[in-house]
Parts: structure tokens; sequence; C-alpha cells
């Protein structure tokens, strides 16, 4: 079997796996109790309040306590994509309309958050600059290994989390 077969048959298996895990998260009721309004406005919060402890543990105590608010965002995140069926995830075809229509706007608007987001961050980094720049050609930005870790893990979060937690906060179960 060569390469483009295997690759071919990869993507079955890929596309099976996908179909079988889209069928069986629409119809489960195992996880009903997080599908509530009640439980989806404290699953955003608490993913929003992560994200938060995320900075907050590497800037302050250091990479180890990072890497645990990490994990346990990772964990809140998978809740919250329980919590709305992967709606956010899924490729059309396992959508129907009005999942599509929902799902396509609450892209439109998380990406709004996060370029809102980003052009934040970069603004109070200009305005940083310009307020500690010793010399108005050059600037010297010293770099941390724990706040390089969290802005990455934040912004990561932010990318990942936003089209479920805005998916969560519009649709009225």
């Amino acid at each position: 079997m060569n390469l483009k077969e295997r690759w071919a048959a990869g993507k079955e298996r890929n596309a099976a796996a996908v179909a079988a895990n889209a069928d069986k998260l629409m119809a489960d009721t195992a996880y009903d109790r997080i599908r509530t309004r009640p439980a989806r406005i404290a699953l955003v919060a608490g993913f929003a309040a992560c994200l938060v402890l995320i900075a907050v543990a590497y800037l302050t105590l250091g990479q180890l306590a990072g890497l645990v608010m990490v994990i346990l965002t990772a964990v809140v995140w998978g809740l919250l994509r329980v919590s709305v069926r992967t709606i956010a995830d899924l490729p059309d075809d396992y959508l129907d309309e009005r999942q599509l229509a929902v799902r396509n706007a609450s892209y439109v608007e998380s990406y709004r958050y996060l370029g809102t987001a980003v052009a934040l961050a970069l603004t109070v980094g200009l305005i940083a600059f310009v307020v500690y720049g010793s010399e108005l050609d050059t600037w010297d930005v010293t770099l941390t290994w724990e706040g390089v870790m969290a802005t990455f893990w934040v912004f990561l979060g932010l990318s990942l989390g936003l089209p479920s937690m805005v998916l969560a906060l519009n649709d009225r179960v």
C-alpha cells in the first residue's frame, strides 16, 4: 500500500470515527445535568476564571502551578464542549440547519471577542513600550519563561474555547 492509499484509508477511518462520535454525542443523555442553562453559565464562568488563573499561576506561583491550571482548564473546556454537544467543533455534515446556523453565528461572535482580546493585549504592550522605553529608537524586551507560557496558554485557551463559550451562552437549551 503506497502513501496515497494509506492517507485515503486513514481519512476514511477518521471520518467514520467522527460520524460515530457525533451520533453518540447527539443522542447521549449521560451529561444532561451539565446541559442546563445554569450549568452552562457556570462552565463558561469557570473556564474564564481558569484562563485568568493560568496567568496568575504562571506569573506568581511558577511553572508547576501554571501547568496544573492548564490541565484543570482543559478539563473544564472538555466539560464545556460536552455541554454544547461539541456543536462548535463538528463538521457541517453532522449538523442540521438550525445547529449549523447557530454554530456559524457563534464563530463570528467568538472571533470578534478574540480579535478584541488580541487588540487589547497589543495595545497594552505598545503602551508599556512607550512608557517604559528608555530611548526612542531602541527598546530592550525581556521575556520570561513564565510570561511567555502564560500568554501562550491564555490565548490558546481563548481561541479554542470561545466558540463553545458563545454557543453555551447564546443557545437557550
